[in-house]
């Protein structure tokens, strides 16, 4: 029998080759993240920000009175203004300085299972150039502050004909009009990576995500994370192994505490009736660490939830319109041996859009279906998925919160874990516009045509409330909000 191999093996299982390098970086990150608070939180402050907006916007009307010589008005009192823009300047300058390094350090750092770069998961490049963007349009609002204030320094210094004068006055005009133009577009909005506990997830927009959805929230969560929390997230779920019960595993415990967490921002389970769920798939150490200041706890995780949501605002109207299902009883729970929901959104950004599918099968038996979605002049102009169907609880009446032997808490989480969710992606190229009909049918596998809906989105080529960009902000400004709900 042959010995065992004694060469070494870096990247080997259980070896701790690289744990320095990944220590360094660590204490990198931490060095780099003190300077981003730093100049984040002041470059925050809403009074300087306008004040900004308000000075570049004075500089150039000042500087035009200046150049007809009007009473009161001087050049040096307009480098001044300059310098004093400059200054005020100077901590969003630094703070997305500090914000792109720390992006960069974060996303070189790698999983505790495989070791792989998180800088290898889609959505990072997204990222960097994001904040590679921002920092340019910080340099060059800056460098016009600072360019200006020269040239008029070089007026008041030297003496200059009149043609030479009125070309480097103009000059000025036009860079205090185009630091205006910047200060508006920066200020108006979110500063990146404002947020301490999940500091990339501002700067995240999802890119590649399943088609099928089993652990359906859970799936739709993860997909709208940025690679960093992303990774966390999973490790997390990874490390709650002997912290749930014993009728349960980590990824059902989390499902379920994310359908708790949504019911609950319903107002359809109050504080004391949520923890008394979280306790029946989780142990006591667990509930004490998601009452905790743990990354992940029950805050953390309503904050991810809200961010989900503002992104993804179509699928939590389907699962609504699941829970008003069950509590009135509608004819769609009770009677009919098949349910299927479907949403869109009503305008299609920039030529793209989603579609969110939920399919219950009342008929008794596990059967195999098809979904076919078919968009006019859309990318896939007609695409078919093949899937089995698992048989759900057909409900006798309507079912209400705290009601013995039923409860809508056990009626949805039963129709959730025996649902199909579909969640498909469809483009319309450039020369499309206007209302277009996108058409779903189901099937069964024997061709049988069970169910079908036309639904209507708008085409739209340019940016609008339904893109990526807008959905950042909104999903920003709705963290925010409730991040600071929970600090009061």
């Amino acid at each position: 029998m042959s010995k065992a191999s004694e060469l070494p093996t870096p990247y080997g299982i259980g070896s701790s080759y690289g744990s320095g390098n990944q220590n360094s970086l660590y204490r990198r990150i931490q060095a780099r993240d003190t300077g981003r608070k730093l100049w984040t939180s002041i470059a925050s402050y809403r009074i300087l920000q306008q004040l900004r907006i308000l000075l570049a916007f004075l500089i150039p009307i000042y500087l035009t009175l200046s150049y007809f010589n009007l009473k009161y008005t001087s050049i040096k009192i307009c480098i001044i203004l300059f310098v004093i823009l400059f200054i005020m300047l100077i901590p969003s300058f630094f703070a997305i300085i500090f914000a792109q390094m720390s992006a960069r350090d974060r996303l070189q750092l790698k999983t505790t299972d495989d070791k792989k770069s998180i800088n290898s998961i889609p959505g990072t490049e997204r990222i960097l150039n994001t904040l590679r963007e921002r920092r340019v349009l910080e340099t060059t609002r800056l460098l016009t502050a600072l360019v200006g204030a020269i040239l008029l320094y070089f007026i008041s210094s030297f003496q200059t004909d009149v043609i030479l004068g009125s070309l480097i006055i103009g000059s000025s005009i036009v860079l205090g009009l185009l630091c205006l133009l910047l200060s508006i577009s920066l200020d108006s909005g979110e500063i990146p990576m404002r947020d301490n506990q999940f500091p990339l997830l501002s700067l995240h927009a999802p890119t590649i995500h399943h088609s099928a959805l089993e652990r359906v929230i859970t799936e739709i969560l993860v997909a709208h994370l940025d690679p960093e929390t992303a990774t966390y997230f999973e490790e997390w779920i990874k490390s709650l192994e002997k912290k749930v019960r014993r009728h349960t595993n980590p990824d059902e415990a989390v499902e379920y505490l994310l359908r708790i967490l949504h019911l609950n921002s319903l107002n359809l389970l109050d504080k004391e009736r949520m923890f008394r769920e979280i306790k029946r798939v989780f142990k006591v150490s667990a509930v004490d660490s998601l009452k905790s200041d743990a990354k992940f706890n029950l805050e953390s995780l309503q904050i991810l939830l809200q961010h989900t949501k503002s992104w993804q605002p179509s699928f939590f109207r389907v699962i609504d319109r699941l829970v008003g299902d069950v509590q009135r009883g509608h004819s769609s729970i009770i009677e009919d041996k098949w349910r299927m929901d479907l949403e869109i959104p009503p305008v299609a950004s920039e030529g793209q859009t989603d579609v969110i599918a939920m399919v219950h099968n009342f008929s008794g038996k596990r059967q195999t279906i098809e979904i076919e979605i078919i968009s006019a002049e859309g990318e896939p102009a007609s695409q078919v998925i093949r899937l089995p169907s698992p048989s759900s609880k057909r409900l006798k009446s309507a079912v209400a919160l705290g009601i013995e032997g039923e409860d809508i808490v056990n009626a949805l989480t039963e129709k959730l874990d025996s649902c199909v969710t579909l969640w498909i992606g469809l483009a319309w190229p450039n020369t499309v516009s206007g209302s277009r009909p996108v058409q779903i049918n189901l099937h069964l596998a024997t061709g049988e045509t069970l169910l079908s809906t036309v639904l209507h989105t708008s085409i739209s080529a340019g940016a609008h409330a339904e893109s990526a960009g807008y959905k950042m902000i909104d999903a920003a400004a709705s963290v925010r909000k409730l991040a600071l709900s929970f600090a009061e």
